[in-house]
């Protein structure tokens, strides 16, 4: 079972404070088109599956981010760690996504896949599997990719 798919059988004491899904902000200089392809796979995945807890996903207009260890990355997710499963009540503990995106070097298939990779992160963190050298399976990855292609609406696909 992917890990998406496992993130939803799981049940979370969350606050009425905290409300489920994406919050998500784009650097200005992003373009148009990939904005708005990005917003629609946003839009695909809440349709199709519960983000219990906020997950806040800043895009920015970059080709990769930097790790502090100096390696450079298509992501970087930010989480707090819990022993078992608390109350999530606290705007603190909520996770966050970096995601670069400029299209010159990347296709948008190339960027949804990182975005997926975050967003595998962001389940095994409510599945409490999320480790320092956790990797999301490249199968599902794929899977949930090409699932969300065959939407006929990626950017630069022919929907005839």
């Amino acid at each position: 079972m992917n890990i998406w798919d496992k993130a939803q059988s799981v049940r979370l004491q969350v606050s009425e404070a905290i409300e489920p899904g994406f919050n998500i902000g784009f650097d200005r200089n992003i373009a148009p088109e990939t904005e708005k392809e990005l917003r629609s796979f946003v839009a695909w995945v809440e349709e199709r599956y519960c983000i219990p807890i906020t997950l806040w996903v800043d895009f920015e207009n970059k080709h990769y981010l930097v790790r502090r260890d100096g390696k450079r990355v298509g992501y970087l997710f930010y989480w707090s760690e819990f022993s078992d499963y608390p109350v999530f009540d606290k705007p603190e503990d909520i996770p966050q996504i970096r995601l670069p995106v400029r299209t010159e070097r990347s296709s948008i298939e190339e960027i949804l896949s990182s975005f997926i990779e975050a967003v595998s992160d962001y389940f095994a963190w409510i599945c409490n599997e999320l480790t320092e050298g956790y990797v999301p399976d490249e199968n599902d990855v794929e899977e949930i990719l090409q699932a969300y292609l065959r939407r006929g609406t990626a950017a630069g696909r022919d929907s005839k």
